[in-house]
């Protein structure tokens, strides 16, 4: 082998030395982030079981995370379906509200069997280094016999997944799993339920006679009241059970308007703030003064009232939030438009635009005046297309025709509500008479001339709305042409 080839073979094999060299140090380096001192980890794991008791023989969690203070109590047991025993546990103090038992059990199952993933500093002076002077948590577990086990929960480890942990009054740090720590890095509201009253059950037949929503951003209040002529008549889901009577009468879409006719049923908070505020609290939320307040009357005399506080932002989230409190649940919780509607609601949003809802087979008597025009009466009997009769200022008529007359009519549109204490002025362009044949409803509807090419629609004395002026002009062409064999105008 001549010099040149022995000289590269040497020169490759001090590479490889100082390559594999190169790696041991890279591979037992202490990470940058790491504690430095005497420290027996490494990028293995030795893990060491710390402790592991019996979870039947628990007595009670204890848990500091933060501001928050709070004991988890063990319940009496039950069995699942497999026959398989299930420990069950509430908070201490917190008779009823709604905890989340399934959360809490996980909290009770991680506290009674710990396991360290490696022991990262015996007899450390500097505790600090791991945030444990000042702990992100505490546990104290103790058991039916008195046995007590109490440690810290420091700063998140730079290995991956784990966070150092410490046995209360001993100077040896440890990591251990993040995720089997986490339950109890939440405070104590992360424990109870968002769900404020449940859903209505299927057999519940409670009649919510009357929703109030009371803001300080409206210069009225919105009053629902419970109807049992629409509960109760078959008009094709076109309006609630519910009718508005603030700030003007009007008829409730059933979809729209359900979000609050509802009422308290399905409340559900975006997030709870405070379990057991005090009074100071309920002051700095804006509670003793509340921006919205809305209030359920019941057929049983039962009162449920939501107030909403002052509006709050999370860090990092754009989301408005409000401070609320149902009377009768001791805590403070936080809402948005979506989980408490009835802070933005407006009556625009969950009114009806029809206003008249009955069956054309349902009508008795249908009298339509108007300026300039022979007054149209019409008397009807019958339940269908099949046997209804009608007849016209005394004359028979053409059921046909009348349905179809009355398809305008149902037209009539709603467009806009009269919110700002509007009233009518001189005689009506045209009115309205209906009057079911079971004489449950009689209605009223007439028509003022109001400015910008608009009127007010006056509903029994009321003028609840306004449309534009268009549909009465082709009020007038269609009565003009219902004894012709022309179609009527149903686009204005």
């Amino acid at each position: 082998m001549n010099k040149t080839a022995k000289g590269i073979l040497i020169g490759a094999g001090v590479l490889v030395l100082l390559s594999g060299a190169l790696v041991a140090l890279k591979l037992t380096e202490p990470d940058s982030g790491t504690a430095s001192g005497s420290s027996l980890s490494s990028q293995e794991d030795h893990s060491t079981l710390l402790w592991e008791l019996d979870e039947k023989d628990i007595k009670s969690v204890a848990v500091t995370f933060g501001t928050d203070s709070y004991t988890i109590l063990p319940e009496a047991p039950t069995q699942d379906d497999d026959g398989n025993t299930v420990y069950n546990y509430t908070l201490e103090n917190t008779a009823g509200l709604n905890v989340d038992t399934v959360l809490l059990r996980t909290v009770a199952s991680r506290a009674v069997a710990v396991t360290a993933v490696n022991t990262v500093e015996e007899h450390t002076s500097d505790l600090a280094q791991y945030g444990l002077d000042n702990p992100r948590a505490t546990v104290t577990l103790t058991m039916q016999d008195g046995t007590v086990k109490a440690c810290s929960i420091g700063n998140a480890s730079p290995l991956s997944s784990q966070t150092y942990f410490a046995l209360k009054g001993e100077d040896t740090v440890y990591t251990v799993a993040s995720d089997k720590l986490s339950p109890f890095l939440k405070g104590e509201g992360e424990y109870l339920s968002k769900e404020i009253v449940p859903e209505r059950a299927e057999d519940d037949n409670t009649i919510l006679e009357e929703i109030l929503i009371q803001r300080k951003d409206l210069d009225y209040d919105i009053r629902l009241k419970y109807d049992s002529f629409y509960a109760n008549v078959e008009n094709g889901g076109t309006t609630a059970t519910h009718i508005m009577t603030q700030p003007v009468p009007c008829n409730v879409n059933p979809d729209r308007g359900s979000k609050i006719t509802v009422g308290m049923y399905g409340l559900t908070a975006s997030g709870v703030v405070k379990v057991h505020p005090t009074q100071a609290d309920l002051e700095a939320y804006g509670l003793e003064d509340p921006f919205c307040t809305m209030t359920v009357t019941t057929d049983a005399g039962v009162i449920q009232t939501l107030k909403i506080g002052k509006s709050f932002q999370l860090e990092g989230d754009d989301t408005v939030y409000y401070y609320g409190y149902y009377d009768g649940v001791d805590v403070a919780y936080s809402f948005t438009t979506e989980t408490a509607p009835c802070i933005s609601v407006q009556p625009r949003d969950i009114s009806s635009g029809l206003v008249f809802t009955t069956y054309v087979w349902d009508i008795g008597k249908l009298t339509v005046t108007a300026k300039d025009r022979e007054t149209m009466t019409f008397t009807g009997s019958g339940t269908s297309k099949d046997d209804y009769q009608v007849q016209l200022n005394g004359k028979e008529a053409d059921p046909e025709r009348f349905r179809k007359f009355y398809v305008f009519l149902l037209k009539t549109a709603a467009e806009d509500l009269c919110l700002n204490g509007e009233t009518v002025q001189g005689a009506p362009l045209a009115t309205i008479t209906l009057e079911r044949q079971d004489g449950k409803k009689t209605q009223t509807v007439s028509f003022y001339e109001a400015e910008g090419r608009k009127v007010y629609i006056e509903v029994d004395g009321v003028c609840a709305f306004m449309c534009r002026r268009s549909f009465v002009d082709t009020l007038f062409k269609n009565m003009d042409l219902y004894d012709t064999d022309q179609d009527f105008i149903l686009n204005w």
